[in-house]
């Protein structure tokens, strides 16, 4: 563990067959990438020289919290934009129930309840995903020539709202997109699909994304909160 400016923060180290050190802010968890024979208290002297970076890049992801509708254990889910009223009551196994503006979530563990019903709101997120995918996927993709349809997951991601990889041909959006109106979702679909063809967030880049969003600002806006 190491307090930065008042803030505990954990820390793991994954020692990896790589060259180089790479950090990232896992909520208040420091994840660190480190080659394969890199002592541990050279780990934490890299930690140390990265201190200003980690206290403003919690700073900015808790502000992103607090502006945002990711549920955070009160009595409101949005769904879309909308607020569903969240009843919990505890039972023996986890399942969920829709009505109207009412959640109503079971399980033993409250927790692992909240997990399973975004679990459950992701096979919906996915299939919305999807349906924008191939709204765009002649205009952006096949229209550079990427002939490939890209694998596409959900994942409970605080940091990010989408992620592209590549090189795995794969899509990777945040599960908490399920609280935001479809047009954010929208975007974080062009945006990524926009990254099999330009990797950079250059002019280019938000030129094609504009094309097809031309509202693309506002949208991000909803998403800043």
């Amino acid at each position: 563990m190491i307090e930065i400016t008042g803030i505990r923060f954990d820390v793991e180290i994954e020692h990896k067959n790589i060259r180089h050190m790479y950090l990232r802010l896992k909520d208040d968890t420091i994840c660190v990438s480190a080659p394969l024979l890199m002592p541990d208290h050279l780990v934490y002297r890299f930690i140390e020289g990265k201190r200003a970076w980690i206290y403003n890049e919690y700073q900015r992801m808790q502000k992103k919290k607090e502006g945002s509708h990711i549920y955070d254990d009160g009595d409101l889910f949005y769904v879309y934009g909308e607020p569903c009223e969240l009843i919990y009551q505890e039972s023996g196994r986890n399942s969920v129930k829709v009505r109207d503006r009412q959640i109503f979530l079971y399980g033993p563990e409250k927790e692992k309840a909240v997990k399973y019903l975004y679990k459950q709101f992701d096979r919906d997120l996915l299939a919305k995903a999807w349906e924008y995918f191939y709204k765009y996927q002649r205009g952006i993709l096949i229209g550079y020539n990427y002939l490939k349809t890209p694998e596409l997951r959900a994942r409970m991601m605080t940091s990010k709202w989408g992620v592209c990889y590549p090189t795995k041909d794969r899509i990777c959006i945040s599960s908490y997109l399920v609280h935001y109106p479809l047009d954010c979702l929208e975007y974080i679909m062009v945006h990524e699909m926009t990254h099999f063809i330009i990797p950079n967030h250059s002019k280019r880049f938000y030129q094609i994304v504009g094309n097809h969003l031309p509202a693309y600002n506002e949208i991000r806006k909803k998403l800043k909160g």
